[in-house]
């Protein structure tokens, strides 16, 4: 529902002093500025259908590419289907982001398809608290470790039932015309798709996945100039050492590329490693992961699969990376397990970093999905 500024009934409007006309009475004995509430609702609609707009194009988007056959299961970045049959599965994702798209872009949505919009949300909402309650389980068991008291779902739940409550009260058109609530819309979608992936960093990325597996993938980071590898580099190896010393893994894929200082830093890692006390026999080199994806692709070729069955691998990085590295392995057909690199030590350009990879990860999501 749109809130209409108050007026005095009968009252001419020019008779009153500019302070007067800024500030009227709301009845509880307090006096705001005039069209404050206005456009705090309107700014409210522009954001929730923001939203719907968001989150039903990119599960659409993600549909696409699952049946082009270049990923797989793009939905388990905010809700767990694997349970559901495939056809069910995506039947009800189908319809969830058609009905969110159709919904956000229309001036004035029907009842019936509030009334649908709102249903299918509410039932994604239930299938949110089921993860929820699934990841504080396993939480609790001690399979995964988060560094955080709650996981991605439950905000998931709270954005869902507040879209589905949301879509029951839009069906009058908002207010400040057609142009200028597309493009607050379109200002919503933006933002929604730069807090997407700083939340799958934040939530997923800081997640330890760690557990027995057949290799950790070690990416690749800078070298300096005098053989060293960078703070960042240095965290991911200790990393992947720590994996080796605790008898996780029986191999370490140290991956990386020629560095502009002369360095390759996949042999910067082996060596590094080795000085630490890993097996020189237990390391494997890939000196060509020049990107994600190659790195994904060299790794999956130097390990061979047994009678037929897709190898278990940990992947070891830095959070801000790791969502970009579960999409890269899923595209290939592996659900790895991410290890986000114990960082003692706060690095400077953590934030230049981050706000890098948020582009990054929707350019090659779309890559993948629709190139």
């Amino acid at each position: 529902m749109v809130h209409r500024p108050w007026a005095f009934a009968g009252a001419p409007t020019l008779c009153l002093s500019p302070s007067i006309q800024a500030w009227q009475s709301h009845g509880d004995g307090s006096s705001r500025p005039a069209g404050v509430r206005n456009r705090i609702a309107r700014a409210g609609v522009l954001t929730l259908r923001g939203f719907g707009l968001f989150l039903g194009a990119f599960t659409l988007i993600g549909l696409v590419g699952e049946l082009r056959g270049r990923t797989m299961d793009v939905s388990l970045w905010w809700i767990d289907l694997r349970d559901v049959p495939a056809l069910l599965r995506f039947g009800l994702l189908g319809s969830f982001g058609g009905l969110l798209v159709v919904w956000a872009i229309r001036e004035a949505p029907g009842r019936r398809l509030r009334q649908a919009t709102a249903v299918v949300c509410g039932l994604f909402a239930l299938l949110a608290v089921r993860d929820t309650a699934q990841f504080m389980a396993v939480s609790g068991n001690g399979l995964v470790h988060s560094s955080l008291p709650v996981p991605f779902s439950l905000f998931v739940v709270v954005a869902l039932s507040i879209v589905a409550v949301g879509t029951l009260r839009s069906g009058t058109p908002v207010a400040g015309g057609r142009a200028r609530t597309w493009l607050g819309i379109t200002a919503a979608v933006i933002a929604w798709a730069a807090v997407f992936p700083l939340a799958q960093m934040f939530f997923f990325g800081t997640t330890d996945y760690r557990r027995p597996a057949d290799a950790a993938v070690i990416f690749g980071a800078r070298v300096y100039a005098n053989g060293a590898p960078s703070p960042l580099l240095a965290d991911r190896i200790r990393t992947g050492v720590e994996l080796y010393e605790a008898g996780l893994i029986p191999k370490l894929i140290m991956s990386g590329g020629d560095g502009a200082d002369g360095f390759n830093e996949a042999l910067v890692m082996r060596d590094v490693a080795v000085a630490d006390g890993v097996d020189p026999m237990a390391v494997l080199v890939d000196p060509a992961g020049v990107t994600t994806e190659a790195t994904v692709a060299n790794s999956m070729a130097l390990l061979t699969p047994s009678d037929g069955v897709a190898p278990r691998i940990m992947a070891v990085s830095q959070a801000y990376h790791l969502p970009r590295v579960q999409l890269s392995f899923a595209t290939a057909g592996i659900d790895v397990l991410t290890v986000p690199a114990t960082d003692p030590v706060p690095i400077g350009e953590m934030p230049l970093l981050v706000a890098r990879e948020v582009p990054a990860f929707w350019v090659y999501y779309l890559r993948v999905c629709l190139g």
